[in-house]
């Protein structure tokens, strides 16, 4: 890849099981003094001083009103773990020139939710995050995509959402080909052919500190976005697109019907 690609964000697949309300927002989860079950989208304006950062309407995903709190645990920590992340990145990466630089003000981190699975036993979010940086810069963070199963009551990973095969080389050139979007730009941007270590977390191109998975898996109604999305400001946003009819074979065979039946949910 590219040496001015930095590293990286996004499949965090996780997946819950949320009956209720889809897409409300809030930033305590509660509406009416009631509170909230289901789906919901809240904010989040805390600030971390130590760490000169500071959230603005920072939106997230929550399952509330699961009844078992452990499971709750869990995937509420899956769907909030970007805006985590960016804490972390923000300080981690913040240099000392810059922190003078700064003069105690904090950099200024907004998050924009975007739903898909929301009902059923998977729930599926994109959160992309921007920084507005309190030094003199740019601050171009991913979109993290995050699945969580609120059944098994865990995130999905790579390995959870495709068969094994598809992970090879073979495998993911049948993926590739299998989606839609913006192909002529990845190849004019020269970035190399997706690998199964794109599926993680990691380390990239000297970061301080793990980045979310450049390759990261987003389930929608409509199908499954592949998102792929690093720090930096160039050749790092791509979203390519494909009905699950087409990628079914890719898919592990006991989620693929349960795409279906959450794409289905009412």
């Amino acid at each position: 890849m590219r040496a001015g690609l930095k590293g990286a964000v996004a499949l965090a697949a996780v997946a819950v099981t949320a009956a209720g309300a889809a897409g409300c927002s809030s930033s305590d989860g509660e509406k009416g003094g009631e509170p909230e079950k289901g789906t919901i989208v809240v904010t989040d304006n805390s600030a971390y001083a130590d760490k000169l950062v500071q959230f603005k309407d920072a939106e997230y995903v929550k399952i509330a009103g699961l009844p078992d709190p452990a499971a709750a645990k869990t995937v509420n920590a899956a769907l909030r773990g970007p805006l985590d992340w960016s804490v972390k990145w923000a300080s981690a990466t913040l240099l000392p020139e810059q922190r003078t630089e700064c003069k105690g003000r904090s950099s200024v981190i907004q998050t924009k939710v975007r739903l898909g699975l929301r009902k059923g036993d998977l729930v599926s979010a994109a959160n992309s995050i921007q920084m507005i940086p309190c030094y003199e810069g740019e601050g171009a963070l991913p979109s993290v995509p995050v699945t969580v199963d609120v059944k098994a009551g865990k995130e999905l990973t790579a390995d959870d959402v495709f068969d094994s095969k598809t992970l090879e080389k073979k495998g993911l050139k049948k993926l590739w080909d299998a989606l839609s979007g913006p192909k002529d730009d990845w190849k004019d941007c020269e970035l190399d052919d997706i690998e199964k270590k794109d599926f993680s977390p990691g380390k990239r191109d000297g970061d301080p500190i793990e980045s979310p998975a450049p390759a990261g898996v987003l389930f929608t109604e409509q199908g499954m976005e592949l998102i792929w999305s690093t720090t930096g400001t160039s050749c790092n946003n791509f979203t390519f697109t494909a009905p699950y009819d087409k990628v079914k074979d890719m898919l592990d065979k006991d989620l693929y019907p349960r795409l279906l039946a959450g794409a289905a949910a009412k």
